[in-house]
């Protein structure tokens, strides 16, 4: 055919036909050609067919326009192709749409069983996809056929059809694709399984495993993977060699594991030691991220999957090992991988940190200088291994990480990072009072107090522990926390919500206030009152829903007032406040509220003859509430009980004030002869510093039963503050006759003990008249001090040695780990204090066991 140059036409395949034909011409030609048209080439092809595949649209209205059965002419070749179908294959949605139009059928299928889904899905034309999609015509079921299409036996058909799922559940910003639920309701999920199951190729199959896991975070998802038996075929993926296929399994399976019931599944189809020789087997970083992160999302679900973690032969060794890569992605999930093997298990964490760990994140930390988020990760993994165990935070502080805490501490401003870092600095010092002190030292006054005023409550309570382990003791830093404007914001922490952060406040405020020997710091007490401290420590002891809160503000009040007579009196203008409260809480069923209800009543009493009187008013105390705590298995309860009846001995109605007062003396000097417990040591040292300046006859009772000797003897301990508090009762004991003499004679052999003495009690009191014998045996003459017993610098205890537990580890629990004291010599099975002066049994040389519960000592 003869085609004019200056006629503008469409092309048709084989000709062109003119737009400025006139109607009438234009008809005749079609009649014409009729013929032609339903003409096939040499590929079986006709006219339309070339039209279609071309997207020639103009041509093809004009063709179906003259001929509408050619809407459905098939071509002559294998695949007998509608002019929909090749339309298709040449990915125009405009031909499509066309086609649809002009009325062609939208579920044709070719030779081969292809349809409109499947030709889209193998040419990987998601845009037709879409357009089906949209559609949503009930002949075209498109997410059905693609999922029919995944679950086929021939590899080109899987690998497409899981392409285009995977293309069309890709997540949105909004976060998983809502076409998981196209999947789900078309049975998606059980396809999956059966193509990780089936025999096609590997790598044909990773697009429907993608797919997966771009949904996998939906619980309805997970569920129906579980139930299809999806958890034992990705195990058994995670044999294979190929690289890839191992990464996507243990991907899969990390997402499961965060489930506790998911994880127990995968752990009974044994997947640990197949992780676990992944992670022996394989080099590339991306598959050991994913088993790694794997084995750690399953240590996190539970204790017993860390026991079988630690269990399994190799596996923290190969851990620690995997740190030598040195590939960043890998050092944080490896990280958080020990965060959450250790975390609470002390086995593991003794078995990494003997395997190498600490040097390693140690590693990490200072390589890593400006990646604050894998800082953070192995700063975590720190306080998780050392968390309550003396084994792990030994070695730690051995291998130098308190320094390089310190350091990260000290630079950073991050808060999330120094609250971490404060954590694991905490953790470190575990419940040695010794080591608490140098790590709030290390700290600094100024930084905690900064710490106070963040809104982290971790750091909060962090603070408050530290600056109250800083105010106790014979060396504190009362004076510095007040100056350095720490009261006003730990006074703020009272109105905090969180009952743990209140507790803590409530007993550093204590100590703050009073120091060894009931020696109160009036400037701290008139600071916690001008800031409403008293205040909110009454409303506290009246109207918290916490017994604990209410008698440990109790206790607190009775500190804050202690040789105050201004405070005082501030507390009874309260109406809400009465002493008939704190003796009601001598009635509770807890224990340990009863023995605190002491402890607060005796801080009112103490050396305050009208606070007595009010208190045996108001209905006075019983020597019985008392017996339970004399004769307790616990130290603690025995020594604070000892104390209290000593000082409430004049208002215990049912026993003679005498014999009150020297059981309890009696009870406290044979602790500091049997104990063996640095933490009951130094409380009952405290005891004897508070007792041996109160009324008339009390030292002398004290005095009568060795209690020097037995506070020499803790001079020389290794532990600091029960040299100190030893050395501050001795000084109080020195102004009897019977004390100074004793006392001169002990220095006199031992010019060393006299170091001690001096040393501790600079801010106490030593009688001028054991000075002035001190200064004559000085001109007499003195043994020389042997060389290495002339430094004042605090003793660390000996490798061995078991670290000594602090005064705010306290449990007093009574949970039966002491045998009794001399109590059952004092005290009869009616409850009587008996007359004998026998010595009494020796005492357990089992520590008690201690926690946080008693705060209060």
């Amino acid at each position: 055919m003869i085609i004019d140059s200056n006629v503008i036409g469409e092309p048709t395949g084989f000709f062109l036909i003119p737009t400025n034909f006139p109607r009438l011409a234009m008809l005749r030609s079609f009649h014409q050609t009729a013929n032609m048209m339903q003409e096939f080439d040499e590929n079986g092809w006709a006219h339309i067919h070339q039209a279609t595949f071309r997207g020639y649209i103009k041509s093809i209205e004009r063709f179906v326009e003259s001929d509408h059965e050619q809407l459905e002419l098939e071509t002559q070749d294998d695949l007998h192709s509608t002019p929909l179908l090749l339309a298709i294959t040449s990915g125009s949605v405009q031909t499509v749409d066309c086609l649809l139009k002009l009325g062609a059928k939208i579920d044709t299928i070719n030779s081969q069983n292809h349809g409109a889904v499947e030709i889209s899905a193998l040419h990987q034309f998601i845009s037709l996809l879409q357009y089906f999609i949209d559609k949503n015509h009930e002949k075209l079921p498109v997410w059905k056929n693609l999922i029919k299409l995944l679950s086929s036996d021939i590899e080109n058909e899987v690998e497409n059809a899981g392409r285009c799922l995977r293309t069309l559940t890709n997540p949105s910003s909004e976060g998983v694709n809502p076409n998981w639920q196209n999947i789900t309701s078309n049975g998606g999920i059980p396809v999956i399984v059966k193509v990780a199951k089936n025999s096609v190729n590997e790598e044909s199959k990773f697009p429907a495993f993608q797919t997966l896991i771009n949904i996998l975070d939906v619980d309805d998802v997970q569920e129906l993977l579980v139930s299809s038996g999806g958890i034992p075929a990705f195990i058994k993926l995670l044999k294979s060699q190929n690289s890839y296929a191992v990464q996507l399994a243990a991907e899969i399976l990390k997402h499961l594991a965060r489930k506790p019931d998911y994880a127990e599944i995968e752990s009974q189809n044994q997947v640990i030691p197949c992780l676990l020789k992944v992670m022996q087997s394989f080099h590339d970083p991306e598959v050991l991220v994913q088993a790694v992160e794997a084995m750690g999302n399953i240590a996190e679900a539970g204790p017993h999957h860390q026991r079988a973690i630690g269990s399994a032969q190799g596996c923290i060794a190969t851990i620690v090992t995997l740190f030598e890569k040195n590939y960043p992605l890998l050092s944080h999930t490896l990280v958080d991988a020990v965060s959450k093997i250790v975390k609470g298990d002390k086995d593991n964490q003794i078995t990494f940190v003997d395997e190498g760990v600490t040097i390693q994140i140690m590693q990490v930390i200072m390589s890593q200088s400006r990646n604050r988020e894998l800082q953070l990760s192995a700063v975590q993994a720190i306080h998780c291994l050392a968390e309550d165990n003396t084994h792990t935070q030994k070695d730690i502080l051995d291998k130098g990480a308190e320094r390089l805490l310190m350091q990260l501490l000290k630079k950073s401003r991050a808060e999330k990072l120094q609250e971490n870092t404060a954590l694991a600095l905490w953790a470190l010092a575990g419940d040695d009072l010794e080591e608490q002190r140098e790590m709030a030292n290390g700290i600094g006054v100024g930084m905690l107090i900064e710490f106070l005023n963040t809104v982290s409550e971790n750091l909060h309570f962090i603070a408050s522990e530290a600056l109250g382990v800083l105010a106790q003791g014979p060396v504190n830093q009362q004076t510095q926390i007040s100056q350095a404007n720490g009261i006003h914001p730990l006074v703020r922490q009272l109105k905090s919500n969180k009952d743990y952060i209140g507790l803590s406040v409530i007993r550093t405020l204590r100590y703050l206030c009073v120091a060894v020997g009931n020696v109160p710091h009036h400037k701290n007490q008139m600071t916690i009152s001008s800031s409403q401290g008293v205040k909110y420590l009454v409303a506290l002891m009246v109207h918290s829903a916490n017994e604990m809160i209410r008698v440990e503000a109790a206790v607190t009040l009775g500190h804050v007032s202690m040789g105050n007579k201004v405070i005082l009196n501030e507390i009874h203008r309260y109406p809400d406040f009465s002493c008939v409260r704190i003796l009601r809480m001598m009635y509770s069923q807890d224990n340990t509220v009863r023995l605190l209800a002491g402890s607060a009543l005796a801080a009112f009493a103490y050396n305050n003859v009208m606070q007595q009187k009010e208190i045996a008013e108001q209905g006075g105390v019983r020597f019985a509430s008392f017996i339970p705590f004399l004769m307790s298995d616990d130290e603690y309860f025995r020594c604070e009980a000892a104390y209290q009846i000593v000082i409430l001995a004049r208002i215990i109605p049912d026993e003679e004030q005498a014999k009150s007062s020297a059981a309890g003396i009696k009870l406290i000097v044979d602790l500091l002869e049997n104990s063996t417990s640095d933490t009951i040591l130094m409380l009952a040292c405290d005891c004897i510093a508070r007792l041996a300046h109160t009324r008339a006859g009390v030292p002398a009772a004290i005095l009568a039963i060795n209690a020097v000797d037995h506070l020499c003897r803790l001079l020389l301990s290794k532990a600091e503050q029960v040299r100190g508090c030893a050395a501050i009762a001795l000084g109080y004991l020195s102004y009897n006759h019977r004390g100074e003499r004793e006392l001169l004679n002990k220095c006199r052999s031992d010019p060393y003990l006299m170091q001690e003495i001096k040393y501790f009690t600079k801010h106490h009191k030593l009688s001028p008249a054991f000075i002035e014998g001190w200064l004559h045996y000085k001109r007499v003459g003195l043994p020389a001090i042997p060389e290495g017993r002339t430094s004042l610098i605090r003793v660390k205890p000996d490798k061995d040695d078991s670290r000594p537990m602090t005064i705010l580890s306290f449990d007093g629990t009574g949970n039966g780990s002491n045998i009794r004291s001399s109590a059952s010599n004092l005290i009869g099975e009616d409850g009587q204090i008996l007359t004998s002066r026998s010595r009494s049994s020796q005492m357990s040389n089992h520590a008690p066991s201690l926690n946080n519960s008693h705060l209060s000592a």
